[in-house]
């Protein structure tokens, strides 16, 4: 029997002063399981799952600049040991914002790209670590927090952002394209009203998957 390897990915976006509501979904179990839903332009959630995969979405009610850095040394730990972590992801979704694309079936022109933000990948490693350390998949954290308010408490002073996770995969080619193949989470990657991003990988040693990641978006 072919063996199909896991893969969660699921998204949250926000903007200043929106508010909205939420659900979530466990790991489906058959080999493909699709679910999408959106609402207003000022707040737009995506569910979508693929290959064993799950969804969730939070509501926001918080509104909170952090500095961009480029090219610095990460901890390992916080990007799975994966070499030249930081640049590879840069690229993949830079090269992704350079040209127009169908996310789904809504299109979005090319746009600028986005500058790495310390404070964004601190925020992303912080949830990616308690994701993995506590066995769950879910933009809530055990502590009842929401992507906004882990921004916010990482530092970042935010007007909009948006949150991608995902759990199982192994490489940064391998969730960037799965992102960009799901009609909300490519939606979030291409969004013009972004400009900065962090993204962190986690290992799960003792959880059910054995990478957790999280891409932070916002405009401070």
């Amino acid at each position: 029997m072919r063996k199909i390897s896991p893969l969660l990915i699921a998204l949250t976006t926000i903007t200043l002063a929106a508010c909205g509501g939420g659900g979530s979904e466990e790991p489906g179990q058959s080999d493909m399981l699709l679910s999408t839903t959106s609402q207003s332009e000022e707040v737009a959630a995506t569910q979508t799952a693929e290959l064993e995969a799950a969804a969730s979405v939070t509501p926001v009610l918080l509104a909170a600049t952090g500095a961009s850095t480029a090219g610095t040394q990460l901890d390992s730990t916080r990007t799975c040991g994966l070499a030249n972590f930081q640049q590879e992801i840069m690229n993949r979704v830079n090269q992704a914002r350079a040209s127009s694309r169908m996310c789904g079936s809504t299109f979005y022109n090319a746009t600028t790209t986005l500058k790495w933000n310390t404070n964004l990948f601190n925020a992303a490693a912080g949830h990616s670590a308690d994701m993995a350390k506590n066995n769950y998949f879910s933009h809530t954290s055990l502590d009842g927090r929401n992507a906004g308010q882990r921004i916010t408490a990482a530092g970042y002073k935010w007007r909009a952002y948006g949150e991608n996770i995902a759990a199982g995969q192994s490489t940064a080619e391998i969730v960037v394209n799965g992102w960009l193949n799901s009609p909300g989470h490519c939606a979030n990657i291409m969004r013009s009203n972004y400009t900065e991003i962090g993204v962190s990988c986690v290992k799960g040693t003792n959880a059910r998957y054995k990478t957790y990641w999280t891409m932070d978006l916002a405009r401070p």
